[in-house]
């Protein structure tokens, strides 16, 4: 089994900094658990990236301010796992965070922390990416003066031919009809909770239900759909009681059956797990998995259901745990500390 990471490999901004690499491939065995790393692409804090369902091309971007021009990288996966660089795109905005495909994988989207803006890119059947064909820009702020001066759009997530983007500095999670193929149009906004911070979220597989990490608070904001439009409808905290010190929320993931989910919280260091039962709509915090490491900034799920990788930023690990399948619990199996940095994780 594959996995790609994306990890930082210079200074981002005073207090993020990065030792890695650029990209990394590791194989992951089944049996044993042990990750095994395969290859290295080098490139600057490519922080995020998308595998494309066919699983021939990787895109990712550099996570870099606006004066240092980042672009947008694309590549062709090579049978034996390495990175060929295809073509990349400017960027006109600054800290790329978060990429993603939708329209069958013809049409790349990119936000920008910094500029508060998505741009969105069409993708040529050799998988090269073209020039932005469209740019949105979100303004306004919230109640938090230090990490809410300006819009931040932290995430782009496509659901039922829309797209969903959590704005961390405006509290609020801007959805968008896909028009035709590829454009976007603001269809409308879910209001958040003031102060938390919409980092990233994910919607249940039956459709009718939504989970949202807050990252200034480590709630979790429960979407419900009425109608046509989602709506917050519950918060819940995700981090041990125990902590008292500043919340940290980061990813947040399903497990395939939409039966547990799961967020990783930085500072408290740990994955915190729900059950959550659709029938009724209920959310029920059941634990708090320790990462044995610091700064869990992004972690991924098996498509097999049976592995939970969780990426430790700061302490320069890789851990591996087996998922109970049944209780959704977690049994941390093995480590691995060849790469520094890590800020993404993707199963191929």
């Amino acid at each position: 089994m594959i996995i790609y990471t994306g990890s930082y490999t210079t200074e981002v901004l005073p207090g993020l900094e990065g030792f890695g690499e650029g990209i990394s491939a590791f194989n992951l065995n089944e049996n044993t658990g042990e990750l095994t790393r395969l290859k290295v692409e080098e490139n600057v804090n490519t922080a995020y990236l998308v595998i494309s369902k066919d699983k021939q091309y990787l895109y990712s971007f550099q996570e870099i301010m606006p004066e240092k021009n980042p672009q947008v990288l694309a590549y062709k996966i090579n049978k034996d796992k390495s990175l060929t660089l295809i073509n990349k795109q400017p960027i006109l905005g600054g800290l790329p965070c978060h990429i993603n495909l939708m329209n069958n994988d013809k049409t790349l989207l990119v936000a920008c922390y910094w500029t508060g803006n998505i741009h969105v890119y069409q993708i040529d059947s050799d998988g090269s990416v073209n020039p932005h064909s469209q740019i949105l820009q979100h303004e306004g702020s919230s109640v938090n003066k230090e990490r809410q001066e300006a819009a931040h759009t932290h995430m782009v997530y496509e659901n039922n031919n829309q797209v969903f983007v959590p704005d961390l500095g405006i509290d609020k999670v801007v959805v968008y009809d896909i028009e035709g193929e590829s454009a976007l149009r603001e269809a409308y906004r879910i209001d958040t909770p003031l102060g938390g911070g919409p980092r990233h979220l994910v919607i249940h597989p039956k459709g009718n239900y939504g989970f949202l990490m807050n990252e200034l608070t480590g709630d979790i904001s429960i979407l419900k759909l009425k109608g046509t439009k989602f709506q917050v409808i519950e918060n819940i905290n995700s981090m041990p009681k125990t902590y008292t010190g500043v919340p940290s929320g980061a990813a947040i993931k399903l497990s395939k059956d939409g039966k547990f989910l799961y967020c990783s919280n930085r500072g408290c260091e740990v994955i915190s797990i729900f059950s959550f039962s659709e029938e009724i709509g209920v959310l029920k915090l059941i634990a708090h998995q320790d990462v044995f490491g610091k700064t869990p900034r992004d972690f991924d799920l098996s498509s097999c259901g049976n592995w939970l990788l969780v990426a430790n930023q700061d302490s320069f690990t890789i851990e591996v745990f087996k998922i109970d399948t049944t209780t959704g619990l977690l049994n941390k199996v093995t480590s691995n500390s060849e790469y520094k940095s890590i800020s993404c994780l993707q199963f191929l």
